[in-house]
């Protein structure tokens, strides 16, 4: 909502209350130009100045006669316009009067638009004088992009029409608002002017001075200040020193995906008047993050120090109001509902109330906060002036969650699959999609209430249509996996800027696949050579497996390849089971052949189970294949009396947060081993430097100073896990790796001779 101003404003305080009696001049007090892209085809712009008169007796007159003016397009093109519109508002003491022209650009750029108004106010005291004589010039730079659609530049909502005390703070808010949800950023600028009367550059005023300039001292008695709140655009002198009328300007940056694509400039007066007047006070209000579709309601409340009576009044685009005070059409600043304001603009005595009420709609979700600016002005006895002070409430409007989504395990041709299934989703619209996201593991933290998005550790999986409720889940699923999923809904944007964004996360489902398969358990090196290497490879029987749920007999058939990361398996047992409790059908030895050498001093291998069942017609049938596990792969490297160790696995168990174990021979790679330490590993990447000392006793004390004339032999012993709750009783899965000798090297230098 807003002041609902209409002509007249209804008799707001019978003429001008809330307007200073003090020195008034010639006519504009402030200005800005706002654009609008109104076609989708052609780069056509509506092009508008908005500029605030004074309409007392002394600016009347040059008010009525100011038009038409020149607006320059900033492509070597000019028009002149006449007013289109205009409203009186404080009384009938001031007007917000309307120019507007319709523009096609040539092609895409960076347009500069700017309009000149022959003279300014007399005797600004901050303007060298005599201050008519300086023109009024104010401009706005686009930029004109075609994949931009239909961008409009943020409007100030409004007007610029407070006063100032001396020895009070003054603040003022132009409520801007932008309908395309773009980032807006504020900064201070110097008022402009220009060579002729339709002239088409400004540079900054020559011998403008600063508002602190006519300060003595802050409010508190501190340094005086004239500053501008970059994110919310709250304005601030503090404090005027000085009666008299004062001109400023400042710049509003509108962002898109970090680019600059404009800035609007706004130019703009106050009076400062001598009271004992003091300002009101609207009580703070905290920040708001509400899902889309909820019923907000807002108190606002407001004093009076002297006592006074106080109108409070609200601005904001989700008002859809114009700075006129007039209704906009419909959804051009959003799409409704719209905000009320329940008793504003009502005079009332102290302490004051309103009530901000505002039906949100998924229809209104966006990436950008929704300011909506309280401005609370005291009712004087004539003549002394009204002062106002401002409040921003900041409203995060979010997606709703996606709700009640489950995950279960279904049937496919391999038997890996996840169903996930959840409710019809309540904020569905043209474009929108909902993401789907799987994570290893079930832990994680949702950081925040209002925050949007997946936590950290998600990686998207698939895209569906907002009317789906349901997916099948096959993408490269581990047997021995916990797998976690979450989904949002993401919202589209015809513009390519904020307003689309993403929804609250949905509750995370959580899911191990059924064990109707085996799973690798070990796979370590027992003799490191390099033709007769031998590995160990164990593995669990199929734990989902129930008696009767697949036909028996049953068949395992492992697969070997060479290198961490291998992928050319190749057949190297067969082994025929009943699944009975006493079978030794888990285990294998794997030597090699004549034809198939295990070289473990030169590789790593890797090695995967088929699981088969018999089929009702007697056939042997793949029911699934475990993820494939590698043996321990240890490397060295030489440094000034030490030995640098590092080793990898390639395992769909975890290696990760467990303790690994050092050992070493000073006789050769056949031993004996002696532990010498205990590593406590973080990450995948492992590694450990031997000095020569011993710190596991229990098998001796072996320590001493590594020789660069002697071979050191080591091996290492990992322990991991898997993470799924279902293979909980295997503990920990010790491994050892092959044995690796070097030798460290000496840097020392020799004595000189004597």
């Amino acid at each position: 909502m807003r002041f609902v101003y209409t002509l007249g404003l209804v008799c707001l305080f019978l003429g001008a209350v809330l307007w200073p009696s003090v020195s008034q001049a010639t006519h504009v007090r402030a200005g800005e130009i706002t654009t609008k892209r109104i076609s989708q085809t052609s780069l056509t712009y509506k092009v508008t100045f908005t500029a605030y008169y004074d309409e007392t007796p002394a600016g009347k007159q040059a008010a009525n006669q100011a038009e038409p003016y020149t607006i320059c397009f900033g492509d070597g093109t000019t028009l002149e316009v006449k007013r289109s519109g205009r409203v009186y508002i404080n009384g009938n003491t001031s007007s917000v009067d309307t120019y507007t022209a319709v523009h096609t650009y040539p092609g895409p750029g960076v347009y500069t638009i700017g309009i000149t108004v022959p003279n300014r106010n007399l005797n600004t005291k901050n303007l060298p004088a005599p201050s008519d004589n300086i023109r009024f010039f104010v401009s706005t730079t686009i930029l004109i992009n075609p994949a931009l659609l239909t961008n409009s530049t943020p409007v100030m909502l409004n007007p610029p029409l407070d006063s100032g005390r001396v020895g009070q703070k003054f603040c003022h808010n132009p409520a801007a608002f932008d309908a395309d949800g773009d980032s807006l950023a504020y900064r201070l600028s110097v008022p402009k002017t220009s060579s002729t009367d339709n002239g088409c550059t400004g540079p900054a005023i020559p011998g403008y001075q600063d508002p602190t300039r006519f300060s003595t001292a802050s409010e508190a008695g501190g340094a005086p200040t004239f500053t501008i709140n970059p994110i919310t655009g709250e304005l601030c002198w503090d404090a005027p020193g000085q009666v008299g009328q004062y001109n400023f300007a400042f710049i509003i940056e509108e962002w898109r995906n970090g680019v600059l694509i404009g800035e609007i400039t706004r130019d703009m007066q106050i009076f400062v008047v001598d009271s004992p007047n003091k300002r009101p006070i609207i009580k703070p209000i905290p920040d708001l993050c509400a899902e889309a579709g909820t019923l907000i309601t807002q108190p606002v409340t407001a004093t009076d120090p002297d006592g006074q009576r106080v109108i409070i009044s609200g601005f904001g685009g989700v008002f859809n109001v114009g700075p006129d005070g007039k209704a906009l059409a419909p959804g051009e600043l959003i799409p409704p509902a719209y905000a009320r304001l329940i008793n504003g603009d009502l005079v009332q005595n102290q302490p004051a109330t309103a009530t901000f009420s505002w039906q949100t709609s998924c229809a209104q979700i966006r990436d950008a906060p929704y300011d909506v600016t309280f401005k609370v002005t005291d009712v004087p006895t004539k003549p002394t002036a009204s002062l106002v002070s401002f409040q921003t409430f900041r409203i995060q409007l979010v997606g709703p969650a996606i709700k009640n989504l489950t995950a279960k395990p279904t049937a496919t041709a391999n038997g890996r699959a996840i169903q996930l299934t959840w409710d019809a989703y309540s904020c569905a619209s043209p474009g929108t999609t909902i993401s789907i996201y799987r994570k290893e593991g079930c832990d994680d933290v949702i950081s925040g209430t209002c925050v949007t998005g997946v936590p950290a550790g998600y990686t998207k999986i698939a895209t569906v249509p907002s009317t789906a409720t349901t997916y099948i889940d096959t993408t490269t699923l581990k047997r021995g996996v916990s797998y976690a999923y979450r989904l949002v809904a993401v919202y589209s944007d015809v513009n390519g800027g904020f307003n689309g964004g993403v929804s609250l996360s949905s509750n995370k489902a959580c899911l191990e696949l059924p064990l109707l398969a085996p799973v690798i358990t070990q796979v370590t090196v027992d003799s490191t050579n390099t033709s007769t290497g031998q590995i160990t490879v164990r593995w669990t029987r199929p734990i989902g497996l129930n008696p009767g749920d697949l036909g028996a007999p049953y068949q395992y058939r492992l697969q070997r390849a060479t290198g961490l990361a291998g992928t050319n398996f190749t057949p190297i047992a067969t082994i025929n089971t009943t699944l009975a409790p006493t079978a030794a059908d888990t285990l294998f030895v794997d030597k090699g052949t004549s034809s198939s050498a295990l070289n473990t001093e030169v590789n790593a291998y890797r090695y995967r189970l088929e699981f088969y069942y018999t089929a009702p017609n007697g056939t042997l049938t793949q029911l699934d294949i475990t993820e494939p596990a590698s043996s321990v792969r240890l490397a060295a490297a030489p440094a000034n009396r030490q030995i640098t160790l590092s080793w990898q696995a390639n395992t769909p168990w975890s290696n990760d947060n467990q303790i690994h174990d050092i050992y070493r021979s000073r006789s050769g790679p056949k031993g004996p081993f002696n532990k010498i330490r205990e590593v406590k590993v973080t990450t995948p990447t492992y590694s450990f430097t031997d000095d020569g000392s011993d710190t596991f006793l229990a098998d001796g004390n072996t320590a001493r100073t590594l020789s660069a004339d002697s071979s050191y032999c080591y091996r290492v012993m990992t322990r991991g896990q898997y993470t799924d709750p279902q293979l909980s009783r295997l503990v920990l899965l010790p491994n050892y790796s092959q044995v690796f000798c070097a030798s460290p090297s000496d840097t020392t230098k020799p004595c000189p001779p004597a």
